[in-house]
């Protein structure tokens, strides 16, 4: 599961920098596997393990490397950082952590992950509407017509899946944290190289 972070991180750098276009969209197809793993990943861990501390290592690990990584190629730097807008997308990816991995714990991996990967972009949309005025695109409605479709297969499937009110509710409010997380970062963008922004936030 830590291994899941790292290598999504610097997988996506290695897209976004190094490739060609196409081995750059393969490398960030891997690296949504890994990224939608994680529940899956969880349910190897022993069972004493709290979500809690499985989500704080994931992000202790993952963002040690990631920061490694930056201060090598001589990326990193501190200042002119917005310390509101960064601790805010802080904060919104250290709650994503423990909601995500306890809404898998409570209703499988199956329901609460695709909820909550399924709910952050519709999320993600309706913040960006309601702090910026900012209409989503088609491909915004797409996703979430998708997003609503593959929750509702799901749901309605209930001989194979164990519905959890209490799990669904954490799933919703980890695609609300990472939602935010995006939007948040999103800001952070207009001033700061990526992998410099996931480093710092992480």
């Amino acid at each position: 599961m830590i291994l899941n972070c790292v290598v999504h991180a610097v997988i996506r750098e290695l897209g976004e920098r190094f490739m060609s276009q196409r081995k750059a969209f393969l490398l960030i197809l891997v690296a949504a596997v890994l990224w939608g793993t994680t529940g899956t990943a969880q349910s190897f861990a022993p069972s004493s393990a709290h979500p809690v501390a499985i989500g704080a290592i994931r992000l202790a690990i993952g963002g040690i490397v990631l920061l490694v990584f930056v201060v090598i190629q001589g990326k990193f730097y501190i200042k002119s950082w917005p310390k509101l807008t960064t601790c805010l997308a802080a904060v919104s990816m250290a709650a994503y952590q423990p909601l995500f991995f306890s809404a898998v714990s409570w209703t499988g991996v199956a329901v609460g992950t695709v909820v909550a990967i399924g709910s952050a972009p519709i999320l993600a949309g309706l913040l960006e509407w309601l702090f910026y005025r900012h209409i989503p695109d088609r491909r915004w409605w797409l996703a979430t017509i998708l997003a609503i479709a593959g929750c509702t297969l799901l749901a309605s499937n209930q001989e194979t899946v164990t519905i959890s009110p209490l799990g669904i509710l954490m799933a919703v409010g980890a695609g609300l944290s990472f939602a935010a997380y995006t939007l948040f970062s999103k800001k952070l963008l207009e001033q700061h190289r990526s992998e410099t922004v996931v480093a710092v936030v992480f």
